[in-house]
């Protein structure tokens, strides 16, 4: 499955419909959320057969669309699973609380309650149930069945439709080359080709701006429309921010994925890292999105992203093995055995693509066609030159 995602253009009547369809969603939610409450024994048919109840007692719920209600019934169920998957890692958990106003930011469409009328390349028209049409910009061609869709609005006003489609064959571009990349903050990406790309910094060319918005936005009346104006001025500030990095990790990922069949990275817990001291960097930076957004681009183009441990990967030596202790500071390898001498970043893809390579040995035996010589166990260029001529800067 695919998901797209279009913008699309209510006029006021039409949003005021789509901001009431939120609403009486939300009330959804509340009110399953208490029908399960209330039961002995959890029972997701039974909150779901109450849906056409809802509509006889309370008629704002005719103003929805029964797969949407019925969607609030699963996203309900979703949480209560990740909860209790919580629970099992032994971690604290609260209870499902009820949702207040103005927090629903998303509605679904399930199967049905949908259309999309394509007239030509620049004007199409998405048909919603109990809504009607709106104005909608598909910047591609929706080729396969379309299953689901969501709408959202978004903090800075704009509306959007995330379209999810299935049926359609992906076309297999993967090859048999492997690459080990080590993830940074100076360069995002240093791979085993010795290519680099480095931090474009997304946040320092905006915080200037944003910090100007929060000081303005904060001196204002609450409430007041003053307040409000800052509050989508910024919000608009903080989506470029969002928008500028997917789009920096969509082109990273795009790259490794149409170039690379096997992909290796180091198997950490990037979540945990972005909660540390360097939480604001890492944020920046995108190495999750990264790592996950290269892990599908490969697997829809016939490839694979494999972790490998990552102990040892800075500090060994990749051509003889013998362990190099560095300071964070120190930026090049200088190997005291074999003489060896690369950027540290470099040396650890190396390592990593070794350490890939190994594991796809043990894995399937049977993998000879796989480039195995490209990286010689312990294998040892010659000159310090040797190893610099190989690096290249891609952005």
């Amino acid at each position: 499955m695919i998901t797209h995602k279009f913008r699309i253009y209510p006029n006021k009547q039409t949003e005021n419909k789509l901001l009431e369809a939120l609403e009486i969603c939300r009330q959804g939610y509340n009110t399953f959320l208490g029908e399960l409450q209330e039961q002995k024994v959890i029972d997701k048919s039974l909150i779901q057969g109450i849906i056409p109840d809802m509509k006889i007692c309370d008629s704002r719920f005719e103003k929805v669309h029964s797969k949407a209600l019925q969607y609030e019934v699963y996203k309900l169920f979703s949480n209560l699973k990740g909860l209790s998957a919580t629970k099992k890692q032994h971690r604290k958990v609260g209870s499902l609380r009820f949702k207040g106003k103005g927090v629903w930011k998303t509605f679904t469409y399930n199967q049905s309650g949908f259309r999309i009328d394509w007239n030509d390349k620049r004007n199409q028209n998405l048909w919603l149930s109990k809504i009607g049409n709106i104005p909608i910009r598909c910047h591609r061609k929706v080729a396969g069945i379309i299953k689901q869709i969501t709408i959202k609005h978004f903090p800075s006003g704009k509306w959007f439709a995330f379209v999810i489609e299935d049926g359609i064959k992906l076309q297999k571009t993967a090859n048999n080359n492997v690459v080990g990349i080590d993830l940074g903050l100076q360069n995002i990406t240093y791979d085993s080709d010795g290519n680099s790309i480095q931090n474009p910094r997304h946040l320092k060319l905006k915080e200037k701006r944003l910090k100007h918005l929060q000081r303005l936005m904060s001196n204002k009346q609450k409430k007041s429309n003053n307040k409000n104006r800052f509050r989508i001025q910024l919000a608009r500030q903080y989506e470029s921010l969002a928008n500028s990095r997917d789009d920096f990790a969509h082109k990273v990922s795009n790259y490794y994925s149409s170039n690379y069949g096997i992909i290796a990275f180091e198997d950490m817990n990037i979540s945990i890292l972005s909660k540390g001291m360097l939480s604001k960097s890492i944020n920046d930076a995108v190495l999750g999105k990264i790592r996950q957004f290269t892990a599908y681009k490969a697997e829809n183009a016939g490839g694979k992203v494999m972790l490998v441990r990552t102990a040892g990967t800075t500090i060994r030596c990749s051509q003889c093995g013998a362990d190099n202790p560095k300071e964070l500071s120190e930026r090049e390898h200088n190997c005291w055995n074999c003489g060896f001498i690369a950027p540290r970043d470099y040396n650890s893809a190396l390592e990593i693509k070794r350490l890939c390579l190994e594991k796809i040995r043990l894995e399937r035996p049977e993998s000879k066609h796989l480039e195995m010589e490209a990286l010689p166990q312990w294998q040892l260029p010659s000159m310090k030159n040797e190893a610099y001529s190989k690096t290249k800067v891609l952005v």
